[in-house]
C-alpha cells in the first residue's frame, strides 16, 4: 500500500505504507515527541507558579510603571535582571537612589533617564595594547595553513584570549607565534613517516594503522592535513630496529642520519656533554641534545664561538706534579692506549690539556684502577653486577640494562655499584627452579623452540602453557630452559596423578557414564576431587566404590 501524505512535524508530503504512519522520518518523529514533553512541561510549571504567566508579568510591568518610586526588587524586576546587579549599580553610582531607615527607594523616572546617556558598547573579553602585535584569524589560517576551526581550538587549548575590536577578532602575535610553531617547522623525514609511507612498508590497511599509532601511543607532528609520526618508536614496535628507547641514538643511527664517523661521533658526545649511556651492547645517546649540537654547528657564528670556548679551557704548559699521561696509564697497568682512554673516560676523571696531550691526576687514577669490591664496606644484601652475571648465566651488560630499566634500588661505592638482592632476585629469578633442581645434572631441559617443535605449538600458545602451569625454568646466557617433565605433566592432565585419580575421559571409557552423571554422582557422593591445570581429577577410591554401591 502506497500513500500520498504530509508529515505532521515538518509539512513535507511523502510516501506512507501504513494508514497510521504520521511522519516522513524516524528524526521527524522523536523531535515531535521532544516537543510534546517541553510544552507538557512549561504547562505543568506554569499551572503550579501562576505568577510566572505572561499575562502575569505583562500585569506586574504595568504596576510597575505606574510608580513612581521603585524599591531595589522592583527595580530588577522592572529591568529585567538580578537585584544583586541592581545593588551593585547602586554602590557604583550608576543608578541614583534615596536610602531612608530601612527603605531604599529609586525614582522610575532616573531609571528611563538611563537609556538617554548612553555610550558607546565596548566589548569587555579584552582591550589592544598597541605596544603588542595581534594576528587575525584569517592571517593565522594562511600563515601557518589550517582551518578556522583549528585556530580555535588550539587558542582555547593553550589559554591564547580573544580580543576584539569591531567585527575582528585578535590574538596576541606573540604567543600564537610560539604556540603554532611547530605547524611550519621543518619536518626532517629521516625522523618521521607519513601514513602512507607506513601502509607502504608494512604492508597495513588505513585503519590498522591509525588503530597502531592511537594503541601505541606514537609521538606525532601535524601541519594542516598532513601527520607525520616518529620513525624510531615504529621501528622499535615492528622490530625493525633493536630494542633502544626512541628518545635515544644508537650510533648506528647517528651514522646513517649525519654520515659521521664514530671518531666524529665521540668527539662530540664527549666535548658538549651529550648524556649517554651503555644499554646491553650499545652506546646510547639523548637524541634531542644531540640534534640540538649539530643544528648549533649548521649556524654562521660557529666558528667565533667554537674559538671562545676553545680559548676558555683551561691550559698550560708545563706539567703539574702528580699528573700522568694516557700512555703512562697504560704502561702502569699494563694495558692499552685505547682502553686506558676509555677507562678515563668512562670515570669522567677531570683532565689537563698540555702540549696536544691530555694529563689526569695520578691518585684518582689510582683510586679508579684499584677498585675491588671485595674490599669495600658494603651494607649486608647488596650484590655486584658481576656477581649477578655469574648467577643468573647472563652478561654484564644484560645486568646494567636491566637493572636501569626495572629502577633497581643500587649504592655506589667508589664508582662500583652494589645492587639490592631481593630486588635483584625478583627481577632475575622470576618463576625460576628451585636451585637444588637448577644444579641437578639428572633432569632433562628444554627450550621453547623445542616444546614449539614436539608438541606443534604456536609462540604463543607456548608462552600460555609455562605461564599458566608454572612451568620451572632456568636461563642460561639470554636462553631460557623448561623442565621437560613438568611440559609433559602440563600437556597430559592425570599423568602425573594416574596412581590415584581418574579424568573424566577415563571415567566414560571405563565405565560408560556421560559427563553430567559423572558431575552428580561427584556431587552427592562427596567424591574427593583435585584440578590439573584447567582439567578437573577424581579419587580413584572413592570413583569405584560410588559405582559398587549404585550397581547393588
Amino acid at each position: 500500500m502506497e500513500i500520498q501524505k504530509r508529515c505532521k512535524y515538518c509539512g513535507k508530503l511523502f510516501i506512507a505504507h501504513t494508514l497510521a504512519t504520521q511522519y516522513c522520518s524516524r528524526q521527524c518523529n522523536g523531535k515531535d515527541y521532544k516537543r510534546k514533553i517541553r510544552e507538557k512541561e512549561i504547562a505543568d510549571y506554569l499551572e503550579s507558579n501562576p505568577q510566572d504567566a505572561p499575562s502575569a508579568v505583562s500585569s506586574q510591568n504595568s504596576v510597575l510603571e505606574a510608580k513612581r518610586f521603585l524599591t531595589p526588587r522592583e527595580a530588577a524586576l522592572y529591568l529585567g535582571i538580578g537585584k544583586s546587579s541592581v545593588y551593585r549599580e547602586l554602590a557604583n553610582g550608576l543608578i541614583k537612589a534615596v536610602q531612608m531607615k530601612g527603605k531604599t527607594l529609586i525614582r522610575r523616572k532616573d531609571i528611563d533617564n538611563l537609556f538617554d546617556r548612553t555610550k558607546d558598547y565596548q566589548a569587555r573579553t579584552g582591550k589592544i595594547h598597541e605596544k603588542r602585535e595581534y594576528y587575525t584569524v584569517c592571517q593565522i589560517v594562511n600563515k601557518f595553513h589550517i582551518t578556522r576551526r583549528a585556530v580555535w581550538n588550539r587558542c582555547e587549548k593553550y589559554g591564547i584570549k580573544k580580543v576584539y575590536k569591531g567585527r575582528n577578532t585578535f590574538y596576541d602575535k606573540t604567543l600564537v607565534d610560539i604556540h603554532f610553531a611547530e605547524l611550519i617547522a621543518e619536518i626532517d623525514m629521516n625522523d618521521y613517516y607519513t601514513i602512507d609511507q607506513i601502509k607502504e612498508k608494512f604492508s597495513m590497511s588505513h585503519a590498522a594503522v591509525l588503530s597502531f599509532v592511537t594503541r601505541n601511543e606514537i609521538p606525532r607532528i601535524t601541519q594542516g592535513r598532513k601527520v607525520y609520526y616518529s620513525r624510531a618508536h615504529i621501528d622499535t614496535f615492528k622490530g625493525e630496529r633493536e630494542n633502544v628507547d626512541p628518545l635515544y641514538y644508537t650510533y648506528k643511527d647517528i651514522q646513517e642520519k649525519y654520515s659521521l664517523s664514530k671518531d666524529q661521533i665521540n668527539y662530540y658526545v664527549r666535548n658538549y656533554h651529550v648524556p649517554n649511556h651503555k644499554q646491553g651492547r650499545f652506546t646510547i645517546v639523548e637524541r634531542k641534545i644531540f640534534d640540538k649540537v649539530i643544528k648549533e654547528r649548521m649556524t654562521a657564528g660557529f666558528l667565533e664561538k667554537e674559538v671562545e670556548r676553545r680559548k676558555k679551557q683551561r691550559k698550560t704548559d708545563e706539567i703539574p706534579e702528580g699528573y700522568i699521561s694516557i700512555r703512562q696509564i697504560s704502561e702502569k697497568y699494563n694495558i692499552t692506549e685505547k682502553a686506558a682512554q676509555a677507562k678515563t673516560r668512562e670515570g669522567k676523571l677531570e683532565k689537563l690539556f698540555i702540549r696536544h696531550r691530555n694529563y689526569f691526576n695520578e691518585s684518582a687514577v689510582e683510586q679508579l684502577f684499584n677498585r675491588n669490591p671485595d674490599n669495600f664496606d658494603v651494607p649486608e644484601d647488596y650484590i655486584t653486577a658481576q656477581k649477578i652475571a655469574e648467577r643468573f648465566k647472563v652478561t654484564v651488560h644484560h645486568v646494567h640494562g636491566r637493572t636501569r630499566l626495572a629502577k633497581i634500588p643500587k649504592i655506589t661505592v667508589k664508582h662500583i655499584n652494589f645492587y639490592e638482592l631481593k630486588a635483584v632476585e625478583k627481577l632475575f629469578g622470576h618463576r625460576e627452579a628451585a636451585p637444588e633442581i637448577r644444579e641437578d645434572d639428572t633432569f632433562e631441559w628444554i627450550t621453547g623452540e623445542q616444546i614449539e617443535e614436539l608438541y606443534g605449538l604456536s609462540v604463543s600458545a607456548r608462552r600460555t602453557l609455562v605461564s599458566r602451569h608454572k612451568i620451572p625454568n632456568k636461563k642460561i646466557h639470554e636462553t631460557t630452559y623448561y623442565s621437560k617433565v613438568d611440559v609433559e605433566y602440563a600437556r597430559n592432565p592425570g599423568l602425573r596423578d594416574r596412581k590415584d585419580y581418574f579424568t573424566v575421559e577415563q571415567i566414560t571409557d571405563k565405565f560408560g557414564l556421560n559427563r553430567d552423571e559423572i558431575y552428580r554422582i561427584a556431587r552427592y557422593r562427596n567424591i574427593r576431587k583435585k584440578r590439573d591445570g584447567k582439567f578437573v581429577l577424581f579419587m580413584k577410591e572413592d570413583i569405584i566404590n560410588a559405582i559398587h554401591d549404585r550397581l547393588q
